[in-house]
């Protein structure tokens, strides 16, 4: 069972409040390499509370500026089959979607996984409640463009794996899919790239990409943006505690350099990071997620105006 610790530490505002919304999403009933990413979204949330609330990159407490609600009881069955999963974690997503729009339009969702098959109910639920032209944005070491995957803890395979979850989101036929970081894929997965004009930037040519982050930009078709971060995106020197690690990834500033410019020209509507593994001894993965996240907020309150 997960200890009831909010974001940061700090007191956590109520629901109908807060500009972001944490919901602890510990689900790994499909991982198929490293266990260990139910533990995830626990860890993040112990390590966000050595995350110092003033951000030296934005000269800010963006928690005083933003309140935050962390959902302690969501009441989702995370031993449930990923076909079951993913359907109750739909719904719980509409229905937080839909009230939280009215009473604060400007909120933001952030999930914590758990595996990456999470992101697939949440985009769905985005897509068919509030925005209809929604783009997604992938950042992550692998395609996840399978249609189904075999190497299941279930036993069989599953169109929901982690494995298939950017196949799903395909099939949703959102405005645009943008990746970012690929650097492990199959050939089929090539092939669906291809055909589907999935805009994928692999790891091996980011460095020779001239104005990088103005690439990525011009290729997400629409306004409003989804933000889906496997933590394997990173390189295992960065963050080694992840379920599929894959080297040659990127750098905590390349990442940033990234998200930044995103955050500037678009309205990234809601977030998850996902993937983490803990691994005993060490805290770098989820003080490294959990800081990212708090960045992340901080980009999105401050879209309006230069960010230094």
């Amino acid at each position: 069972m997960m200890k009831n610790i909010n974001f940061l530490g700090i007191k956590p505002y109520p629901l109908n409040k807060a500009r972001f919304v944490i919901l602890p999403l510990p689900y790994d009933q499909t991982v198929s390499y490293g266990r260990g990413t139910a533990n995830g979204p626990q860890a993040i949330l112990e390590a966000s509370t050595q995350v110092e609330l003033y951000d030296e990159e934005l000269g800010q407490e963006t928690c005083l500026k933003a309140p935050v609600h962390t959902i302690h009881n969501s009441g989702l069955n995370f031993a449930a089959s990923p076909e079951r999963f993913a359907k109750s974690l739909e719904d719980y997503a509409k229905k937080l979607l839909t009230q939280s729009a009215i009473h604060n339009p400007q909120f933001t969702f952030v999930g914590l996984g758990g595996e990456h098959s999470v992101s697939y109910p949440l985009i769905k639920a985005y897509k068919e409640t509030l925005y209809p032209k929604l783009s997604i944005l992938h950042l992550d070491a692998h395609s996840d463009l399978r249609d189904e995957y075999a190497e299941t803890n279930v036993g069989k395979g599953s169109k929901y794996s982690h494995a298939c979850v950017m196949r799903r989101v395909l099939d949703l036929k959102p405005k645009s899919i943008v990746q970012v970081g690929i650097r492990n894929l199959t050939s089929n997965c090539v092939r669906l790239i291809k055909q589907n004009k999935v805009k994928t930037f692999f790891a091996h040519h980011l460095s020779r990409i001239p104005n990088l982050a103005s690439r990525i930009l011009d290729t997400i078709a629409t306004n409003d943006v989804y933000l889906t971060i496997d933590l394997d995106c990173f390189d295992p020197s960065v963050v080694p505690g992840v379920g599929t690690p894959e080297p040659g990834g990127l750098g905590w500033y390349e990442v940033l350099n990234i998200l930044r410019p995103v955050f500037r020209a678009k309205n990234v509507v809601g977030i998850d990071v996902v993937e983490l593994a803990p691994i005993k001894g060490s805290n770098i993965s989820e003080f490294t997620a959990a800081k990212l996240i708090y960045r992340l907020m901080g980009y999105k309150i401050s879209q309006s105006t230069k960010i230094p």
